[in-house]
């Protein structure tokens, strides 16, 4: 393949890779739902408060692996997990979901939206997306992050550990995503531990969300063999070597996945958990041997796939041949992305309904109230972080130049090599339409009560484009003043 013909192919699988990804406003607004759920089953008042209830996800969402349904009018699905300090011998599995389903069904907005499923509770969002809620409790032989989950039957304990599997994953591409976060932060102008970790796609997580995709097309009919994700996402991750290029890491992980498949001395088919030896991910083709032959079967189709989108004579021909095999409507979407859009891939684009009003009318910001002799050794700078709520204890993500929902708290740290004594004053400039209306424009200099020295806290509340500076007061006179974050809220 030509040098320019892989690039753009690269280029072209990257694009369906991120047509197929949950969108940042989707995945943002998941994380602010199941934050506010979770604190809901801690409150002083739950029940549950004495078990420190915590609910974190698990799965594709957690590894950033996730795949947008076929259909695009169906929802993401999201899988979590509520972990309940509970010893085993003083809960059934039985009592476990029940405890948890009567605080979700004490709150009103929760109880509409609850649906009971036969191991966990679903959150049924009117966003596209559900969640579904798995209680589950410490694993005590596979401290500290192993748990048990209830059993289909509520017979057996299963064991599972999502926390430790993603740490696994992760370090599997850290070469690539330390670099592709270094990247990523020198354009952001931040440090790279600013840098949200959920921004950062790497070869690997793409592939993995690639071979998904073909994987739901190619057994559309056959679900019954369809690969399960972990066998997929385990193999793919062992094959990995920290290409940097798409397509390179693509077609040596198809490659190389049966590598790790074993074949043990009693006969048994493995796909080992790779932070679990005990547990075989594969143990249902022992059972089915016609799993394992669908398996084997459809990674051939994968590479035949992708060889031969690679040996066409143009771009639009490539993306021609990858519509079956990935979908029309993601590949579509992708090629008119990049330029290369064949008539017969043409589709009505769908609008993400994602909107920030541009920055308005200023005319109402205020002048610094104080005098102003700006010392040039004196550096002042202001970083953002993402909060459910005012005064919160669990930190979301970093606040960077993308568009934030409405009714989230945001924590502004001033950080300056000014010594002490010295004063810190805000000046906070609201713009837009939205703000105007309910007359919440803003762009003095005024103090809240839970302002706290080089601290302050805001809540989104207008689509609009808004500003916060900091500026320190020393003697009564301004000597250094940040630069302005901008915060972008979305309508």
């Amino acid at each position: 393949m030509q040098m320019v013909m892989k690039e753009q192919l690269d280029d072209l699988l990257r694009a369906i890779a991120d047509d197929l990804d949950i969108p940042d406003h989707l995945y943002e607004d998941a994380v602010l739902k199941y934050t506010d759920v979770g604190e809901w089953l801690a409150q002083e008042d739950s029940e549950l408060a004495q078990y420190e209830p915590d609910i974190f996800p698990q799965g594709s969402f957690r590894l950033g692996t996730m795949v947008k349904p076929i259909n695009d009018s169906d929802e993401y699905d999201i899988d979590l997990v509520c972990h309940l300090k509970i010893k085993k011998e003083n809960t059934t599995q039985k009592e476990l979901k029940e405890r948890v389903g009567k605080r979700l069904e004490a709150r009103a907005d929760i109880k509409k939206i609850l649906k009971p499923s036969r191991r966990c509770w679903i959150l049924d969002y009117a966003e596209p997306f559900h969640m579904d809620v798995l209680p589950v409790i410490p694993n005590v032989d596979r401290l500290p992050n192993g748990i048990l989950l209830t059993d289909t039957e509520l017979r057996l304990w299963q064991y599972s550990n999502p926390i430790d599997y993603a740490e696994w994953f992760k370090e599997q591409m850290k070469v690539v995503f330390r670099a592709k976060r270094a990247a990523m932060a020198k354009s952001y102008q931040m440090s790279i531990e600013e840098v949200p970790e959920y921004e950062v796609k790497t070869p690997l997580q793409r592939v993995v969300q690639l071979l998904k995709r073909h994987r739901d097309i190619h057994f559309l009919d056959d679900y019954k063999n369809r690969p399960v994700s972990v066998i997929i996402t385990t193999l793919a991750a062992h094959a990995y070597s920290n290409q940097a290029d798409l397509f390179d890491a693509l077609t040596d992980i198809v490659q190389n996945m049966p590598n790790f498949v074993e074949r043990r001395e009693d006969g048994k088919w493995w796909v080992e958990n790779p932070v679990d030896p005990d547990e075989n991910f594969a143990d249902k083709w022992n059972e089915y041997p016609e799993r394992r032959e669908a398996f084997f079967g459809w990674l051939e189709q994968v590479h035949d796939d992708f060889v031969s989108a690679s040996q066409k004579e143009s771009m639009t021909k490539s993306a021609s041949a990858l519509s079956g095999p990935l979908g029309r409507n993601s590949v579509s979407r992708a090629a008119s992305s990049l330029g290369y859009q064949p008539s017969s891939l043409m589709i009505k684009s769908v609008s993400s309904g994602i909107s920030v009003p541009a920055l308005a009318d200023t005319s109402h910001c205020q002048p610094p109230v104080f005098r102003e002799i700006i010392n040039p050794q004196a550096r002042v700078s202001v970083s953002g972080d993402v909060y459910r709520r005012i005064n919160g204890r669990k930190k979301l993500w970093k606040l960077t130049s993308k568009p934030v929902p409405k009714g989230v708290a945001l924590k502004f740290v001033a950080s300056t090599n000014v010594r002490q004594p010295y004063e810190v004053r805000w000046q906070v400039v609201n713009t837009g339409a939205e703000a105007r209306s309910v007359d919440g424009l803003r762009g003095g200099f005024d103090r809240l009560p839970f302002d706290s020295g080089d601290v302050r806290w805001e809540e989104t509340g207008y689509a609009g484009t808004h500003w916060i500076e900091a500026f320190i007061i020393k003697d009564g006179i301004c000597v250094a003043r940040s630069k302005p974050i901008f915060v972008r809220v979305r309508g």
